[in-house]
């Protein structure tokens, strides 16, 4: 395969799974290009002919979020891809068996199947469960590693409904998972999970969360901040 065949596999590859959940913010989309190493830093994701091209085969389309100054553009893949890589189950003509499908995923993965079908980003969900199968990236211990995957299960399964919360008050996927390269030595510039460490969500705001830490149960405020260009998703990988 040539390295041009290569890049377009993996941008389109990229953009099924990055869009699988729902439409994504473009800039937050470009950010997570940048993070895989398939956009450069100058690069606008809507001028990148590798991007243009799977935009187009994926039958993509561009949404308007939002109007005048507020308004944002966001990237959206079509319930059933234009290509899509593998044969799917058809939802809308068999209910049961997508169901069952859903049912099947979430034992795996030891989540519960309600999870896949409520209000929580079903990217979110699948996302957490690939970190099962992903080894601690070398800069993170194993023990923090664990920690973390352990935080991001106790999100979605608090009684709480903390990412159900979340996702109503717009929080995205960077700001509460998003981290870049050394995650535990920029814990400033890391999504809300990684500065739970064992510790609680006790609020969860729009612009704003606090965290009980594990240690002696004080409180400090985690601020919800626009994801930098060096920001990636741990499943994803981080490079």
């Amino acid at each position: 395969m040539s390295d041009r065949a290569h890049k377009a596999a993996a941008v389109d590859d990229f953009l099924q799974r990055a869009l699988g959940g729902g439409a994504l913010d473009v800039t937050q989309l470009e950010a997570m290009a940048r993070a895989a190493g398939l956009l450069g830093k100058r690069q606008q994701i809507q001028h990148a002919k590798a991007f243009k091209k799977a935009k187009r085969s994926l039958g993509i389309r561009s949404i308007r979020d939002g109007f005048g100054s507020m308004g944002k553009w966001a990237w959206l893949l079509p319930a059933k891809p234009v290509k899509p890589a593998k044969k799917e189950v058809d939802c809308t003509k068999d209910a049961n068996t997508c169901e069952q499908a859903r049912s099947v995923f979430a034992s795996l993965n030891g989540l519960p199947p309600e999870l896949l079908s409520g209000r929580i980003p079903p990217r979110w969900v699948h996302g957490i469960a690939r970190l099962e199968n992903h080894q601690a990236p070398r800069e993170v211990p194993a023990h923090r590693w664990r920690q973390f995957i352990n935080d991001c299960h106790t999100f979605l399964l608090a009684e709480e409904n903390w990412a159900e919360r979340a996702a109503g008050h717009g929080w995205n996927d960077l700001e509460l998972f998003g981290c870049c390269r050394r995650p535990l030595e920029r814990l400033g510039n890391a999504g809300l999970l990684w500065a739970i460490n064992g510790g609680k969500v006790v609020e969860l705001h729009r612009d704003w969360a606090v965290i009980e830490r594990a240690s002696d149960r004080s409180r400090h405020v985690h601020q919800r901040e626009r994801p930098k260009a060096n920001i990636t998703l741990p499943w994803i990988g981080l490079r």
